[in-house]
């Protein structure tokens, strides 16, 4: 249970330098003309997350920091993502969110360390686990994988591994079949603890394009999906770099971790 802390198919060249670059450097420069950091000051204040785009065109949304885990972690994002576990169980080891007015989600997953993946590539391991498990491996492309700068994260200590990695695939709600598949970007960062022996991901699920035939279809209606900043909107891969960037860990307890 959360609680807050502070109130087609192919993307457009463009589109994907920008989310390279995004990858490549989380940017964590004070927020320009006078809008507010994403620093959690105050109980229940909202913080206005300001993007400014190439074009010149900006785009202003409230985040709030998130008590996760029992208070555990903390991570800041826009309130317009719901806790799943409000209407469905949710395994202990996740935080699942969803934006029901445009099919968007992410998990936060607390998984036992993988000793035999290497740390380099590791989020890419994890991606095709994923594409493996959703049976749908064959539509896998990956569009671009990086290792995160220590500096980008400011929350976590400077020798964390943090890998991420951006993807299409193809993706099936729940038990529904092949015809019903919806094409969606995966926004995936592993963040490797080995002192106490757990992998984090953090996966923000962007759908592209979505089949008559899914669930979703009648939520958010069949076909191409409105880009979110034209919807006024934070983008998924800002709301994925807003998470890594405000990600900080309270209770190592969490993790069966004593500091003596």
């Amino acid at each position: 249970m959360t609680t807050p802390c502070d109130p087609t198919q192919a993307p457009a060249a463009d589109s994907v330098q920008k989310i390279q670059e995004e990858l490549a450097g989380i940017t964590l420069d004070p927020p320009s003309n006078g809008a507010v950091s994403h620093k959690c000051e105050t109980a229940n204040e909202p913080m206005p997350t300001n993007v400014n785009y190439t074009d010149g065109a900006s785009i202003l949304e409230n985040s709030v920091k998130m008590m996760l885990f029992g208070g555990a972690i903390s991570c800041s994002f826009p309130p317009r993502y719901g806790d799943i576990s409000d209407f469905r169980d949710v395994p202990n080891n996740q935080e699942a969110f969803v934006d029901p007015n445009r099919d968007e989600s992410f998990i936060i997953e607390l998984l036992e360390l993988k000793e035999n993946v290497a740390d380099a590539g590791s989020a890419r391991w994890f991606l095709e686990d994923l594409a493996v498990e959703q049976a749908f491996e064959n539509t896998l492309i990956v569009e671009d994988e990086s290792r995160i700068p220590a500096a980008n994260i400011p929350n976590l200590e400077a020798n964390t591994t943090v890998n991420a990695v951006i993807g299409t695939m193809e993706i099936a709600k729940g038990r529904q079949g092949v015809e019903a598949s919806n094409n969606v970007r995966v926004y995936l960062a592993n963040i490797r603890l080995r002192v106490v022996e757990t992998d984090i991901l953090i996966t923000v699920y962007e759908p592209l394009n979505i089949s008559e035939h899914s669930e979703s279809a009648a939520a958010v209606g069949a076909g191409a999906t409105l880009p979110a900043a034209q919807a006024g909107l934070l983008p998924a891969a800002d709301v994925f770099k807003q998470v890594l960037s405000t990600f900080r860990i309270h209770d190592w307890s969490l993790f069966g971790y004593v500091d003596e």
